[in-house]
């Protein structure tokens, strides 16, 4: 196939290609920079621990987050899991007093087990009020919950936000789903509630950063059921990429779920029925990890 050029083509060409060519290479540059780039930053965590000999012990942490920021704006994800298993190592001899063989047997079973993905978006108003929104999804079967949906909107205020530190509060209304390992019969599943919020971030040195963040739930339809989550962190970084990570992280249930507890007489002497317990108010996990930035 050939193309042909009118001569209304050609004569038209010239108009066409002048206002381009007549655009200052400095207004040029200028609008390349003004298109926003996309500034997402990401990070991993992993925990390991394993013992063996007398006791069996296997924990493993795997965690990742990405955050991107806007000029007003930022956007994260965070998901990540916990499972350690624990048990004695048990000695059997087989075979008569004077001649026997030993054998060693194991079988570990999970003592803790934990998993969370959460999503939240911030956006800024002023230098001082932003909007937030997040919704989150945790199971703990050991604090026990198979699985806790939880949504929550409303404001917050930043306090302080320098080089080195920053300090914020949010406030906003909540709705969790929850589903129990031990359903409790006079606790609703779905609930409305308020939560406030306050995360404080330090930069120690040139290589260490510590962070704080403590998150009041309340329920509305039960006055009692408050939840209080503290989580402190407190990085040093190896290289540019690597840090070393240590977390202490203490959740406080004033309602706890319920589970079975078998029933015995004053003297020990077991009945075989079960009653219902509340579970402890306090859980508190304490983790060291290695975490990847790119």
């Amino acid at each position: 196939m050939k193309f042909r050029m009118t001569p209304q083509a050609v004569l038209g060409l010239p108009l066409a290609v002048a206002p381009a060519l007549a655009i200052p290479p400095s207004l040029a540059a200028a609008t390349v920079q003004e298109e926003p780039a996309t500034n997402w930053a990401y990070s991993a965590e992993l925990s390991l621990l394993f013992t063996s000999g007398n006791s069996t012990v296997r924990t493993f942490g795997l965690g990742g987050a990405a955050r991107r920021d806007w000029a007003r704006g930022e956007l994260s994800f965070r998901a990540g899991g916990l499972r350690t298993e624990s048990g004695t190592t048990q000695r059997i001899a087989v075979g008569t007093e004077d001649h026997f063989t030993v054998t060693d047997e194991s079988d570990p079973k999970p003592t803790a087990e934990n998993y969370f993905a959460r999503a939240e978006y911030e956006r800024s108003f002023s230098d001082h009020v932003h909007l937030t929104t997040g919704a989150g999804w945790e199971r703990n079967t050991f604090s026990g919950f198979e699985s806790r949906l939880s949504l929550v909107t409303g404001l917050g205020n930043m306090w302080i936000e320098t080089e080195t530190t920053r300090l914020k509060s949010d406030y906003g209304i909540t709705f969790t789903a929850q589903h129990d390992v031990v359903e409790d019969p006079d606790k609703s599943a779905s609930f409305g509630g308020v939560r406030v919020s306050i995360n404080f971030r330090r930069r120690l040195t040139e290589t260490a950063d510590l962070e704080s963040t403590l998150t009041l739930d309340e329920n509305l339809t039960d006055a009692t059921d408050l939840r209080a989550d503290l989580a402190n962190s407190l990085a040093v970084d190896i290289n540019h990429s690597l840090a070393v990570k240590a977390g202490l992280r203490l959740v406080w249930d004033n309602v706890p779920a319920l589970t079975n507890a078998p029933l015995e007489q004053p003297a020990g002497t077991p009945t075989g029925k079960t009653v219902l317990v509340p579970r402890h108010k306090l859980d508190s996990t304490f983790t060291i990890a290695l975490v990847a930035s790119f």
